[in-house]
């Protein structure tokens, strides 16, 4: 009966050391493989770099050209970085102009798109609860199926 836990013991040892042997001569093969991989991706960036040249008239092979040479030869105008697009003002909202019933085509037309939004159901009701912000001025719409239900702010409040 001693013998049947060495016997399992020693087998599962033997079968580590097994699967330790595969793997390793697996990875060795792997890396073999990788050599020609390799091999085969510096000669096809040496093609796309020839025709590149080629293309940007420069007439010669990148082994021929040194870093300098290669430096001088962008354009002008790829060199320089375009100058950025002038930023409008964002004009502020008058939120005003948001009564109650009002559709939510027509309060993303006059308000734009809120800061931020929660959309949620309230017994069958879709309720849609968005966020305003023009200046220091804050409002909060919720809109029940797609309409205007309430409206509370600091400006609203004061002007009802």
């Amino acid at each position: 009966m001693r013998l049947l836990p060495v016997l399992l013991l020693g087998v599962g040892t033997i079968l580590h050391g097994q699967a330790i042997i595969e793997y390793g001569a697996g990875a060795g093969r792997a890396g073999v493989a990788g050599v020609g991989l390799g091999k085969s991706v510096v000669k096809t960036i040496g093609q796309l770099d020839k025709t590149l040249a080629v293309a940007a008239g420069a007439g010669e092979t990148s082994s021929s050209r040194s870093a300098p040479a290669a430096a001088t030869a962008i354009p002008a105008a790829a060199a320089a970085p375009a100058a950025p697009a002038p930023i409008e003002p964002i004009t502020p909202v008058d939120l005003g102009e948001i009564v109650i019933g009002m559709d939510k085509a027509d309060l993303l037309k006059k308000a734009g798109k809120p800061a931020m939004s929660l959309t949620s159901m309230e017994s069958s009701t879709l309720v849609e609860t968005c966020w305003y912000r023009s200046g220091e001025d804050k409002l909060t719409v919720i809109l029940r199926n797609g309409k205007v239900a309430t409206i509370s702010g600091a400006e609203k409040s004061a002007a009802k």
